[in-house]
């Protein structure tokens, strides 16, 4: 499994990507992009009786802010981040992730895995559904479309990497991949942008996809209202399947670059909704806007990548490593760097993925005594000296490994910082396998995905391809584990990098979102820190 970087420049913004084609990619798609969204539960079957009733005439306006613009509007190529926003108006996902993780069926009425081993997963189609461009969506338009996609160089490119589709019936298609993978429904989802299916007519000009989506969406884009780079409008789709879901007769997508601009435009009333910053909330709260937090949308902290010892001998050995966890003060700097919407983390991954393991939360506590203790009984009671680079156009990551490198200073441990720029900065010197250690902040996924971009050898998060035979065991008893028990399998596999301190999480970080004061449908959960923009209504 080939994999990306998932930084989130800015904690409750969209902005970052959860996956990527491999370093080479990394340059161009980490410059502008997302954190994946979720899914609590992996789910290896499921259905949908979605029918659509109909609604009245809607004839309202809805105007979303996002700081910077679509990579492209061809799903294979598309951000998972700002992006995210157009690809679910303009396509329908095979199938829905819910604000709560659970799936709906969207093009797709139910999914299964056949046999044993999840390598084969089938989905049977919606009949009776068009796309924008008037061509009937098919189980032969769908399988065409799924092996497009793993061309392209977006974030989930690579996890379809091996996989192929085919029409297997009537109305079913049946993908088949050379490896195990577990985690087709979420893949199929709005969040990961592979289920996103491109009509026939669109993958006859691929091309013209950068420019102009080819879905089956609720919605179309209005080319004559939009500007590229500044405004994206989009107007009810009239021969959407499920007219109870469209809730505006347009939608409009600006994207204004400032936060502090985003907020007086929502003030005034030219925007309906943003994506917050904790030192706006007060100002939001206090000009009678809604303030909705949507639960913990990334993580930030440190990634051991030297766990051999080859660059840092000190670090091969678990002891050192849990030292370095014992010694941060994780509550202090969560409130100092991310406010009101930080809060203490010492698991790799926020609450409500497989791979978090609530009986694992504090695992670490403060505690500096300990954390001496521990350097002594590994041999190193003076400390050593480590090197770390950190996403620099991340502000709150550069106040983060500070605060970092104080606080380890305490225990004798040296940490040279090495500030990155950018991305493709950061992307180029990981590459090296020069640095012990990496900080950026991190987007929440199943751990299928999170082992694939961290912890196998040839993940991008691996430079060094640190592995161990028993974690490569579990991982591949994980993956091809029956549906109902990956999750369980997965959280052994989870507790392990826990245990064994492959990180140092220092915070998970809120989403929030503002929105003008009638506004109806932003969820209490939104997963990886995405909304849906056909959920809200007002």
């Amino acid at each position: 499994m080939t994999a990306g970087l998932n930084p989130r420049p800015a904690a409750g913004r969209p902005t970052a990507w959860r996956t990527g084609a491999g370093l080479g990619a990394l340059s161009l798609t980490l410059l502008t992009a997302c954190s994946g969204g979720g899914g609590a539960a992996n789910a290896g079957g499921g259905t949908s009786t979605s029918t659509g009733t109909g609604t009245s005439a809607v004839t309202q306006t809805l105007t979303v802010a996002v700081t910077g613009p679509p990579v492209s509007m061809d799903p294979s190529h598309a951000d998972n981040g700002n992006g995210l926003y157009p690809m679910e108006l303009a396509y329908e996902p095979l199938i829905w992730e819910n604000d709560n993780g659970s799936l709906t069926g969207g093009l797709a009425t139910s999914w299964r895995y056949v046999g044993s081993g999840n390598t084969k997963f089938e989905l049977t189609i919606r009949p009776g559904v068009k796309f924008a461009d008037g061509e009937p969506v098919t189980p032969q338009a769908v399988a065409a479309s799924l092996n497009y996609f793993p061309k392209g160089s977006g974030p989930s490119t690579a996890d379809l990497a091996g996989v192929t589709a085919a029409v297997s019936g009537a109305n079913t298609v049946t993908l088949t991949s050379k490896t195990p993978n577990p985690v087709f429904p979420q893949l199929f989802s709005q969040d990961y942008l592979a289920g996103d299916i491109i009509s026939p007519k669109g993958l006859a000009n691929p091309k013209s996809l950068t420019a102009t989506p080819s879905g089956a969406g609720a919605y179309v884009l209005d080319k004559a209202g939009t500007v590229a780079d500044e405004q994206y409008t989009f107007t009810a789709n009239p021969d959407y399947y499920d007219k109870a879901r469209i809730h505006y007769s347009k939608i409009v997508i600006k994207v204004i670059t400032q936060p502090t601009s985003e907020l007086s435009a929502l003030q005034t009333g030219q925007i309906s909704l943003m994506f917050g910053e904790a030192q706006q909330v007060a100002a939001a709260k206090s000009a009678g806007l809604q303030v909705k937090y949507s639960g913990a949308a990334a993580w930030d902290g440190v990634f051991l990548l030297d766990r051999d010892g080859k660059l840092s001998k000190p670090l091969g050995d678990v002891r050192v490593r849990q030292a370095l966890n014992y010694a941060v003060d994780r509550a202090a700097i969560a409130k100092a760097v991310f406010g009101v919407l930080g809060k203490p983390a010492d698991q790799p991954v926020t609450p409500g993925w497989d791979e978090y393991v609530p009986s694992l939360a504090n695992y670490y506590s403060y505690d500096v005594a300990k954390a001496k203790q521990l350097l002594a009984q590994a041999g190193y009671p003076h400390g050593f000296t480590m090197n770390l680079e950190y996403a620099a156009l991340e502000s709150q990551t550069q106040e983060m490994v500070q605060a970092f490198a104080q606080q380890m200073s305490a225990i004798g441990v040296t940490v040279q910082l090495k500030a990155e720029p950018t991305i493709t900065a950061l992307a180029s010197d990981l590459s090296t396998a020069k640095y012990a250690a990496v900080s950026l902040e991190w987007g929440g996924q199943p751990m299928f995905l999170q082992a694939g971009e961290c912890w196998l050898p040839t993940s991008v998060l691996n430079p060094l391809h640190v592995t161990t035979a028993s974690f490569m065991s579990q991982f591949k008893a994980a993956s091809s584990a029956p549906p109902s028990q990956v999750n369980a399998e997965m959280a052994k596999l989870a507790t392990v990098t826990v245990q064994d301190a492959y990180t140092v999480p220092i915070a998970q970080i809120e989403s929030v979102e503002f929105a003008s004061p009638g506004m109806k449908g932003l969820p209490d959960q939104a997963p990886g820190g995405h909304l849906n923009l056909l959920s809200l209504s007002g």
